[in-house]
Formats: structure tokens, C-alpha cells, sequence
């Protein structure tokens, strides 16, 4: 009898081990987007995507369209073979080509098997179509549109963490390569869905803002890498993107590789921020000026020199808004740690400082929309060290306490300057959005109890994007997942 209770208490012991084993195995499955389990994926789209991505994976020589100085202005940036002739490129307001302007393309050396080729569109007209076309392997291609818009009132899309190929862990494979080919072609098919949604929300898009890490595998520490080329093909691989400039912003996993500063051609590029991958930068559309700051460099003086030069030379710009990777006021784990924490308290001053509106980010891969934040201050008494916040989130209890204070004195209740649930009218603070996954090759949690400054949180493993308003008198934003393109927030509204 006492052999037939072991008997049976062992077996529901494995079949409970069975279960949270299961379990842990579905959480960590979750953390990503299976493209063959999306609605697009479960049909023709999938089998579609695999046989073009085996056409394009080992040839990065997709165009990258990028903003210029300001709208009258469009930078072009593509790859070309190492033994190609010197590539051109030409620009015309009619698909026929005629009476194109061939630009000036500067090429230099990318890689051993690649040269980069950058060129810039000056003098265009509002409301106006032009195409355009390049050479590749000394062929032209078929003329691309691109259409300048009017800036009174214009709409642009935000994304986060793109990070093609992050998905590599879910992935099966005899070899790493073999992963990273299966995590691209998965996220670069989820990261085309996310685009394609966001043009059928509205096909006048002036541009794109991504928050940063485009890419997966541009993060080592102390040295440069390079061997991400085959998840930039995946990420310049919508074909909506030859029509329409993306911002690009630097992120931890794009820092280290020059490959970036390659593929992006950004216009009032400074060395001022600078990591390998290249600094801050900014650019001008129509009332608004957009200052993007690469938050790996952790010189505060640089990227304050830099916003203040920046504003100092558009003092008329109505709006003014800061993108950069870390986010400073998210709402998930990272934007707790102490370097994050630490980036506000410096960056707070120097933001609010130059009449900061909005501030835009990612690196969390969560969504989260801030009340408007003015005067956070930093506790020195109840600040953690890296370490002791690494411990805790290792599982020291000794920490614990400790770790809570700590908690409680980020939150900057104080700082908050209103709460309101739709709108705030001329404040005086700033708005802090982070953006989640735009692509589902990673999610993070969120942070386990929600911040006093947080106005509103999101995170249901699905890629979401945001559409934003602006007009001279209203800064509007509305943020979407794509699996049924429902919103996850309310729209909220800065008017001036």
C-alpha cells in the first residue's frame, strides 16, 4: 500500500514538474512574435516572404531613405558591390524619368564585399511626387515615388526596437548562423506587418522614428561588430520604405557597429555623443525640430552643448521634440536601473532647460505614456549602486528593503505637473512616451508595480506603433497594435 501512495505521489510530483516546466517553456516562447502564428503568417504571406527573403538575405543593398536638413530636403543612402562601377543616382518629378537630376553620390568603403553610396535630394516642393532611381551592378532600378507632403499639418509614424533578429533565442539550429538566419527572416516578416499597417492607417506619412536598435547583433562591449549585415537586409526590406525617410535613432545594439553610420545617411550629423556607430544629429520639419541624441554616450555636456546649439538655431520652431533609445521615464525594468535613473537626473535639466515638448524613446520594449513631468529631482540617500541592483534583481532578500526605497524615490510623484487623462493645455513640463517592440522579436515585462509618474501602461506581447499628429497649435498621438489595429491608449493631446 505504502509502495502504491510513493508510486502515485511521484507520478503527480512528475506531471506537476511536467507542467511548470511547460509552463516556463510558454513564458519564454511568449517573449517573442511567431510569425507563423500571426494572422498573415497562417496564410500565403508566409511561404511568399521565405522564398523572397532567400532572394535578398546575403544582399544588403536595399535603399535607405532618410529626412534631410529639413523638408525640402531627402538623403539616400544603399550599398553597392565592392567591384561595382561607381554607383548614381537621379531624381525626377515624373515616373518617365525625363529631365532627371543625377545627384552627387559620394561612395566609400563599408566592408570588405561593400561600398557605401550616400546622396542627397535638395529644392523639393510641398505636394509634389518624385521618383527616383539607382544603379546597382551598373543597372538602373525601376524609378521609386516619393512624395513631399504639406507641413501645416502632417502626420508621423513612431516605432520602437525593430531589433531584427532578437528572436534568435526561439529559434531551433545546428549553428548560430543558422538561428540568425530564422530569427531575421521571422522578425523582418512581422516588421513588414507593422509597416504595411501603419500605411493603410494613413498613406501620407511624412516619415518614420524609430527609437533605436534597429538591429540585434551590434552589441559587444569594448569592440566593434560587424556581423549584422543580413538582419539590416531584413530591416530595409519593406518595400514601403523606398518611399518613405526613416529617423533612425542609436540604440545599445547598434552602438558598436559602424555598419549603421553606413546604411543611414542623417543629416547635421556632430561628433558631439559619439560612439562608433556616430552622434547626435538633428533635423527640421516644418514647425518642428527633432533632436536625436545617442544616449550610449554617456558625456552629459556633450549632448547639452549640442541641444542648446540645436534650439539656439531654431528659436521659431513651434514644437520641440528629443528622441533617444534609453527611456528615462518608462516603465519597465531597465528604466529603473541605476544608469538609466541616473541619465534622467542629468538630462532633466538640460531638456526642460531649451522648452523640451515631447520625449520619445524605447529600449524597454513595453509601451508607457508619462503624465506631463516638470522638476524631477534625484534622491542621493536612497540611490542604489549597479551592483546592489543587480543582486536584487538576482533574488538577494538582504536587499530588498532597501531596493523598495529605492523605488519609491524615482518615482517623482512631485514631479508631476497634471493629470490629465486627454489633454494638457500650454504645460510647462514634458511628455515621455516609450515605445514597445515594433517588430515582436523581444518583449520585456513590465515593471512589477506601476510608477506615480506613469499615466498609462501596456504590454500584451503583441507589436504595436504609434501615429502622430502636428499641428501648429496641437501635438496629438494615437498608438496601435497591429494584430487587429485597435488602440491601447487613449489619444492624448499637448495644445499650445
Amino acid at each position: 500500500m505504502k509502495k502504491g501512495i510513493k508510486y502515485l505521489v511521484s507520478i503527480i510530483i512528475a506531471v506537476m514538474i511536467f507542467i511548470l516546466t511547460t509552463n516556463i517553456f510558454a513564458i519564454e516562447k511568449s517573449s517573442y512574435t511567431d510569425a507563423t502564428q500571426t494572422r498573415q503568417g497562417k496564410t500565403y504571406e508566409w511561404k511568399n516572404w521565405c522564398e523572397e527573403w532567400d532572394k535578398i538575405k546575403n544582399s544588403p543593398t536595399q535603399m535607405s531613405l532618410s529626412p534631410g536638413e529639413d523638408e525640402t530636403q531627402l538623403n539616400f543612402a544603399w550599398y553597392s558591390k565592392s567591384c561595382d562601377v561607381k554607383p548614381n543616382l537621379k531624381i525626377s518629378d515624373n515616373p518617365k524619368m525625363e529631365d532627371a537630376k543625377a545627384l552627387q553620390v559620394i561612395t566609400t568603403k563599408a566592408s570588405d564585399e561593400y561600398k557605401t553610396n550616400k546622396a542627397t535630394a535638395t529644392n523639393l516642393k510641398p505636394n509634389t511626387r518624385y521618383y527616383y532611381s539607382y544603379t546597382i551592378n551598373g543597372k538602373w532600378t525601376e524609378p521609386a515615388l516619393y512624395k513631399t507632403k504639406n507641413t501645416k499639418r502632417y502626420t508621423f509614424g513612431f516605432v520602437g526596437d525593430p531589433q531584427i533578429g532578437a528572436s534568435y533565442r526561439n529559434m531551433n539550429g545546428e549553428t548560430e548562423l543558422e538561428k540568425q538566419d530564422k530569427a531575421v527572416r521571422n522578425d523582418s516578416f512581422n516588421w513588414n506587418n507593422t509597416i504595411k499597417n501603419m500605411i493603410r492607417r494613413n498613406c501620407d506619412l511624412s516619415f518614420i522614428i524609430s527609437a533605436g536598435d534597429q538591429i540585434q547583433s551590434g552589441y559587444k562591449k569594448n569592440e566593434s561588430y560587424d556581423h549584422n549585415e543580413i538582419e539590416y537586409a531584413g530591416y530595409l526590406s519593406p518595400c514601403v520604405l523606398k518611399s518613405i525617410p526613416i529617423a533612425t535613432t542609436i540604440g545599445n545594439h547598434d552602438e558598436n557597429s559602424e555598419n549603421y553610420s553606413y546604411h543611414f545617411n542623417l543629416p547635421n550629423k556632430s561628433k558631439l555623443g559619439s560612439t562608433v556607430a556616430g552622434g547626435d544629429y538633428y533635423y527640421r520639419y516644418g514647425n518642428t525640430l527633432f533632436i536625436m541624441l545617442n544616449t550610449n554616450n554617456e558625456n552629459i555636456d556633450e549632448h547639452k552643448k549640442f541641444i542648446e546649439c540645436v534650439t539656439k538655431l531654431n528659436k521659431d520652431a513651434r514644437w520641440k521634440v528629443v528622441t533617444m533609445h534609453h527611456d528615462i521615464y518608462g516603465s519597465g525594468e531597465h528604466s529603473s536601473t541605476p544608469s538609466v535613473v541616473k541619465l534622467r537626473y542629468k538630462l532633466i535639466p538640460i531638456l526642460e532647460k531649451n522648452n523640451i515638448d515631447v520625449v520619445l524613446s524605447g529600449h524597454d520594449h513595453i509601451y508607457s505614456r508619462s503624465y506631463i513631468l516638470k522638476g524631477g529631482k534625484l534622491d542621493k540617500n536612497d540611490m542604489l549602486s549597479d551592483k546592489e541592483y543587480e543582486k536584487y534583481a538576482k533574488g538577494n532578500k538582504n536587499s530588498n528593503k532597501k531596493y523598495k526605497k529605492y523605488l519609491q524615490s524615482i518615482e517623482d510623484e512631485e514631479a508631476i505637473e497634471s493629470k490629465e487623462l486627454m489633454c494638457a493645455t500650454n504645460p510647462k513640463g514634458i511628455l515621455y512616451i516609450t515605445a514597445n517592440s515594433s517588430s515582436g522579436s523581444k518583449y520585456y515585462d513590465l515593471a512589477p508595480n506601476q510608477q506615480a509618474y506613469i499615466a498609462y501602461r501596456w504590454q500584451e506581447n503583441v507589436p504595436t506603433y504609434s501615429m502622430i499628429d502636428v499641428t501648429d497649435r496641437a501635438f496629438t498621438i494615437n498608438t496601435y497594435r497591429v494584430d487587429n489595429n485597435k488602440k491601447i491608449d487613449t489619444t492624448f493631446t499637448i495644445i499650445k
